[in-house]
Formats: structure tokens, C-alpha cells, sequence
């Protein structure tokens, strides 16, 4: 049954472009939902194409209408993912993308009912062209076009970065965080030193200030305590002065604010693929 589902899948969404789903005829662009013209879609595989063949990784989009109309959204899959991110991962074995470029690829994955969307690589090239870091930035490739309605102008953005990335990955300089590179032994003791003098000559300076001023017997008064007669003294009257108000301000913590943490490298699930998804 879910080989019949899957083969379904696959036809339909190419019968919504017009092209036979033969294993020979390698699409780029899948569009159930009709987002695009058949111009448009023809245009963008156009551009997907040599992308794909340049660097033996097939660039892909696919949007659907509602994914649950496919998968369970909140089942979880074999390797652990839901929603969206599953979704392309069934979109994924479905469309057979997997017999091309040897398994490598990257996927923009639509779902139009709750607006999501996944990023997911696949295989060697697709993961390490592909990190964590690097998907999470694309993004903004593409959902500032997304959020005006513009779906030819996001995917085209998208696949335009895929170039890039592509390009950088080959070149041995993935998108990434940039690495932590740990200190030498010569580079600790030498930060030591010159964190530790400065700060042992400052608190040497501030003793021997204090011991010094321990040393003056007499001294100019600085307030009137010391001319107080030793029964006290009667206030008869008390005014109280207004001079300032300190106003202290914590800033509420947002959603764009609390970000991601990267640590570099890609994070690999149990089926080869990695994701990034969101909202658009």
C-alpha cells in the first residue's frame, strides 16, 4: 500500500507539470499546488538543471498543497523526524530523487496549509555543502519572497544560493560557523601574562593606597560628625531633597533574539538527511 501511495504521489505531481514521470525524465521543480505557471516551472528546472549537474547534487523543490494529505504530520518516521521535515523525506523516496547524483541532493519542501517549509540535504556532498549553519541563514534566501507571495522569485533565490553553497563546498570552504581554533601552549602563558601583570599591578597600587592612608593621623574633617558634641544633637528641623530617579530597564527576550547555536559541521539523522525548517 504505501508503495502504491508513493508511485500515486509521485504521478500526480508530475501530471501538475505536464512532464512523464519516467525514471529518465529528472525533474527539479514539483508543484501540486500550483504556485507557479508553466512557464515558470520550466524556467526554474531550467535553472536547477546545470546547477545540479555541475556538482553531482540534484536541487529540488516541492510544494504541496497539505502534506498531511501524504504523510501523518505528527507521526514520527523511522528516522526520527515529523511534520515538514518528514515530509520531505517521504517527498524524498517517493519522487525516487535518490537515484540521481548518487544519492546527493537538497530539497526546499512546501506545505501550504500551516505555511511550512524544510530544507533537508542528503548524502555526502548534499550534507557537508549543505551544514546546519548554512541552511539556517539560506533561509533568508527565500521567505522574505515567500511572505510577499512571490514563489518564482523565492525558488529562484533558493536555487541561486544552492549554487553558491555548491560552489563553496567544492572550493573546501563550506558555509559554516567559523571553527574554534584551541590555543597553543606558548599562547596560553603568553595570554596569562598579559592578563595577569596589569591586573597584579593594579591590586598592588590599590594595598598600598590603602595601607598608606591607614599611616595619616590627622586629617582635614570632611563632615560635621566630628564636631558633634558627645551627647548628640537635636534636629529640629528635617527637609527632604528630590534629585534624581534611576529608571532600570531589562529588555523582553524575543524569538529572533534567542536564535540558534551552531557548532559547526552537519547534523546527520539515521536515514543520511539533515533539515531545517520553519514558517514563511
Amino acid at each position: 500500500m504505501k508503495k502504491y501511495v508513493s508511485v500515486l504521489f509521485a504521478l500526480l505531481l508530475a501530471l501538475s507539470l505536464g512532464v512523464s514521470a519516467a525514471a529518465d525524465n529528472v525533474s527539479h521543480v514539483y508543484d501540486e499546488a500550483s504556485l507557479l505557471s508553466a512557464d515558470e516551472c520550466d524556467a526554474l528546472d531550467e535553472l536547477a538543471a546545470p546547477v545540479s549537474e555541475k556538482y553531482s547534487c540534484g536541487v529540488y523543490v516541492v510544494v504541496v498543497d497539505d502534506m498531511a494529505d501524504y504523510i501523518d504530520p505528527d507521526a514520527v518516521n523511522e528516522n526520527g523526524e515529523t511534520g515538514i521535515a518528514a515530509f520531505s523525506e517521504y517527498a524524498w523516496d517517493a519522487l525516487s530523487l535518490g537515484d540521481s547524483y548518487d544519492g546527493n541532493g537538497v530539497i526546499l519542501a512546501l506545505s501550504m496549509a500551516e505555511r511550512d517549509f524544510d530544507l533537508m540535504a542528503h548524502g555526502d556532498t548534499g550534507n557537508a555543502a549543505f551544514t546546519d549553519y548554512g541552511k539556517h541563514i539560506m533561509q533568508d534566501e527565500f521567505l522574505d519572497n515567500f511572505r510577499e507571495d512571490d514563489w518564482y522569485g523565492g525558488f529562484a533565490d533558493f536555487i541561486a544560493a544552492c549554487d553558491r553553497y555548491l560552489e563553496a563546498n567544492a572550493n573546501g570552504t563550506p558555509i559554516d560557523v567559523e571553527p574554534e581554533i584551541p590555543l597553543t601552549l606558548d599562547e596560553k602563558l603568553s595570554f596569562g601574562l598579559m592578563v595577569g601583570l596589569p591586573a597584579g599591578a593594579i591590586l598592588a597600587f590599590i594595598v598600598c593606597g590603602i595601607q598608606k592612608g591607614k599611616l595619616k593621623s590627622v586629617r582635614k574633617a570632611s563632615g560635621a560628625a566630628r564636631y558633634t558634641a558627645s551627647g548628640g544633637a537635636e534636629i529640629t528641623v528635617r527637609e527632604d531633597r528630590f534629585t534624581h530617579t534611576t529608571e532600570v530597564r531589562t529588555p523582553i527576550k524575543t524569538e529572533s533574539d534567542s536564535g540558534s547555536s551552531f557548532s559547526g559541521g552537519t547534523t546527520v539523522n539515521s536515514g543520511g538527511s539533515s533539515h531545517s525548517s520553519g514558517k514563511f
